[in-house]
């Protein structure tokens, strides 16, 4: 039996970096994620890659036929394929600020919206079991295409899998694809801490400090040094006897 839950609405996060929704740089993001997402693989094969010969199919007078010349030709039967499809690395690129602006801009049109909300529960993110996650997610009072935002490794992610219309994205994974297509936002306690935290630019994996790397090469010259004072002080053995035989 699930435990009842608690939703608050977020109005605003102070890590926002816009004033205003940018709905020109949400549009280039957009689109650069769609076009990204679908890159064209189709391809037919060329002239030199059809299997068969390059002979003529028939000597050109005499025959009483149309003139004729290799059977790999496009109008022959197994021949080539004129001008058909081959593939084509499609990239599209856009500035980081264009892409954070986006982000930002979109997040901020559900809040302006009242379209996010935080997920009130210590017991939701260990839900098991479909029925439990949406009975959760139907006190919310959304309807329609949304995202639920749970920390990595949560256990309900497996549970949220089978509901209809509902994305799950961890913190780090929401794009701005993800915000244009949802109709609602539903963040839980430490998943919303984790994307506050990473919409400031602090994230968990950092690189280590000047004064950890300091010490960790300090920690490996003592202990260079200290073999090395071993090894001076070990007796040297001799080859030979010391006695004549």
């Amino acid at each position: 039996m699930a435990a009842k839950v608690k939703y608050s609405k977020v109005t605003e996060l102070p890590e926002l970096t816009v004033s205003k929704v940018n709905f020109a740089h949400i549009a280039l993001a957009y689109g650069r994620q769609l076009v990204n997402a679908k890159p064209r693989t189709a391809k037919t094969k060329r002239l030199f890659e059809v299997r068969g010969s390059g002979r003529k199919v028939h000597r050109q007078k005499g025959t009483g036929l149309s003139r004729q010349g290799e059977s790999r030709n496009p109008h022959m039967r197994g021949g080539v394929k004129a001008h058909g499809p081959l593939p084509v690395k499609r990239e599209r690129g856009l500035n980081k600020k264009v892409r954070r602006s986006a982000l930002h801009s979109a997040l901020k049109y559900h809040l302006d919206r009242g379209e996010v909300s935080l997920l009130k529960s210590s017991e939701f993110e260990a839900y098991t079991r479909t029925s439990d996650a949406y009975s959760a997610l139907v006190r919310s009072g959304y309807s329609g295409r949304g995202i639920v935002v749970v920390p990595e490794g949560a256990v309900v992610h497996r549970a949220l899998r089978n509901i209809a219309g509902i994305s799950t994205r961890t913190p780090l994974c929401i794009s701005t694809g993800d915000l244009v297509d949802a109709n609602f936002i539903i963040f839980t306690e430490r998943a919303l801490a984790e994307f506050r935290a990473f919409l400031g630019g602090r994230n968990k994996e950092i690189a280590p400090s000047v004064e950890e790397e300091t010490a960790v090469e300090t920690d490996v010259e003592v202990e260079v040094e200290a073999a090395i004072d071993e090894e001076a002080a070990q007796p040297v053995e001799t080859e030979g006897g010391g006695e004549d035989e």
